[in-house]
């Protein structure tokens, strides 16, 4: 991953992440990277080694020491990585300084900064994904320590906190605005309430600390509370996969139902606005509470089972390989888009046009690619860049070039990576026919069990997921409305807190909220510096 303006530092230097094997690894947190900060003429500015236990790679690979090459097609595999490889800087000078240039150039070409996803291969670059970070103050102001002297400061962050500052850099490259924090961040205060609940106190990772909307991470360690005595009885809860399962439905069948029927509401005046995205907002967070409680935390315990015995069958083997052929979400797109990027391919003039031009101009030259792209909107059109944000983000049917952006970097690739339905199911079933053929029978009855646990459990985590931000896009469809219906600017809206905006809708106008929103509206270079410096302070090196 690089950021051409350093989330984490000032925007002269870009930020550079990189691990071994696909970037799924490091996009999904599930490793540590070696981080890099350079300046704009490509030199290094600091860097800091990861950990880089793991590397995801194509399944084909040649995949350890032992020059061993698995005969299965398609798919990736999970595999560690040696000592020596870890103890190393994954990227010399040389491809540091190609990937700032390369970077400058596609923010040269768009004019904005950028984040942007790459890969090395043979020594040659390759951009995967870029898109721009539009969220970056256009203030010019440069805010020197003792603008911030007043403001909590952030200790370092070390271990699993630091990786956890990572991931959240990554989902989160910005702060909330108030609106943003309320709506989006609800999501992961779910999260903290469970805990809480079992005794253990994280904390907001991002939250307001005055009423200007200026907002900071909290790197500081967890604490606990004599609720700690609840865990055996929420484990007991979490081991029941049949209950968590039928809750878990449950939960996501009266969620959708609850959707459609607010969709439906016919919302005239700015008051009954105000109402439904009051009404949005705990949908917002049953959806997410409830996918925590009956998917993601049962999810956790079984997945450590499930691993422990596929290790016993082949000790590359995860629990995230047993996930082959199994139809949610994500994995729909990736196969539809496979099959709309196989078609296009077919005809050299469509592809090139595809890859020259913007979604417009493309379903203007080509009817039956309209007819194909409205179809795969109509099922996936939600999806979004950033699903943690409620109000600023955007969804490929907002944003139809988002998606074509997307789409291309899959028409590039000369061999289709992404198996189909069919050959995923083949693949499953040849690593549960190997497990049974070395897990005794009692044993191997409860090992599948478990595997269908958490294959289930894999599907209410995307389908939950997927609904949050077709909420989210609802969400954005009313603040629209509401400033319509206003006459106020959408932008404005944003500084106002969940609270205070149902005030507003209630009363029809801004009023005493006026003088507020504009003072939030003067403060936010500094509450985006601020947020940088914490990012900065939280990942500071032992070197400085």
């Amino acid at each position: 991953v690089m950021f051409t303006k350093d989330p984490a530092g000032d925007v002269n230097n870009l930020h550079i992440n990189a691990s071994y094997g696909l970037g799924e690894a490091v996009v999904s947190g599930i490793v540590s990277p070696d981080e890099y900060i350079a300046d704009r003429e490509g030199n290094i500015v600091k860097k800091y080694l990861g950990s880089k236990e793991v590397e995801i790679i194509y399944s084909e690979e040649k995949e350890s020491s032992s020059e061993t090459v698995l005969k299965s097609s398609g798919g990736t595999i999970k595999v560690n990585v040696d000592e020596q490889r870890r103890k190393s800087f994954v990227l010399n000078d040389g491809m540091i300084k190609a990937l700032v240039l390369e970077g400058l150039r596609i923010e040269n070409h768009y004019g904005k900064p950028m984040d942007i996803e790459w890969a090395i291969r043979e020594g040659k670059i390759y951009i995967l994904q870029a898109r721009c970070i539009t969220t970056l103050s256009k203030e010019t102001k440069t805010f020197t320590d003792a603008d911030f002297a007043n403001y909590p400061k952030v200790k370092p962050a070390k271990g699993s906190m630091r990786e956890n500052v990572l991931f959240n850099l990554e989902k989160t490259p910005t702060p909330y605005y108030p609106l943003d924090h309320d709506f989006g961040g609800f999501i992961g205060m779910q999260k903290q309430v469970l805990f809480e609940k079992i005794g253990i106190l994280f904390g907001d990772s991002m939250y307001p600390i005055d009423d200007d909307g200026v907002s900071m991470q909290s790197s500081n360690k967890v604490k606990i509370t004599k609720n700690v005595f609840q865990i055996p009885k929420y484990l007991k809860m979490l081991k029941d996969s049949s209950e968590n399962i039928k809750s878990a439905d449950k939960s996501l069948k009266e969620c959708n139902e609850l959707f459609e029927k607010e969709k439906k509401e016919k919302n005239e005046s700015v008051e009954k606005i105000g109402q439904s995205l009051k009404r949005m907002h705990d949908l917002i967070g049953k959806t997410a509470y409830d996918r925590f409680l009956y998917a993601l935390f049962p999810n956790f315990l079984v997945s450590g089972k499930v691993t422990k015995i596929l290790k016993k069958t082949d000790p590359d083997l995860n629990s995230y390989d047993i996930l082959e052929g199994l139809e949610y979400v994500t994995a729909d797109i990736n196969r539809e888009m496979a099959a709309l990027s196989e078609m296009i391919r077919k005809d050299p003039d469509k592809y090139d046009y595809v890859m020259k031009h913007d979604y417009a101009e493309i379903i203007g030259e080509y009817p039956d690619l309209k007819d194909a792209f409205k179809t795969f909107m109509d099922k996936y059109g939600s999806k979004s860049d950033f699903n943690c944000y409620c109000f600023i983000s955007k969804t490929w049917r907002e944003d139809p070039d988002r998606f074509i952006n997307t789409l291309r970097p899959m028409l590039k690739s000369e061999e289709n990576k992404v198996p189909n339905l069919k050959e995923g199911l083949q693949k499953y079933k040849e690593i549960m026919d190997k497990a049974k053929n070395v897990v005794p029978k009692k044993k191997y009855e409860h090992f599948e069990e478990n595997v269908n646990a958490l294959r289930h459990y894999h599907y209410v985590r995307e389908a939950s997921q997927y609904l949050w931000e077709s909420e989210f896009e609802f969400c954005r469809k009313l603040l629209k409305d509401l400033s319509e219906k206003m006459n106020v600017e959408y932008g404005d809206l944003l500084y106002l807190f969940e609270n205070e905006l149902y005030e507003v809708c209630k009363n029809g106008e801004l009023g005493n909220y006026t003088e507020k929103v504009e003072r939030r509206k003067n403060k936010r270079a500094f509450a985006e510096a601020y947020w940088n410096k914490c990012m900065e302070d939280a990942l500071v090196t032992e070197d400085g």
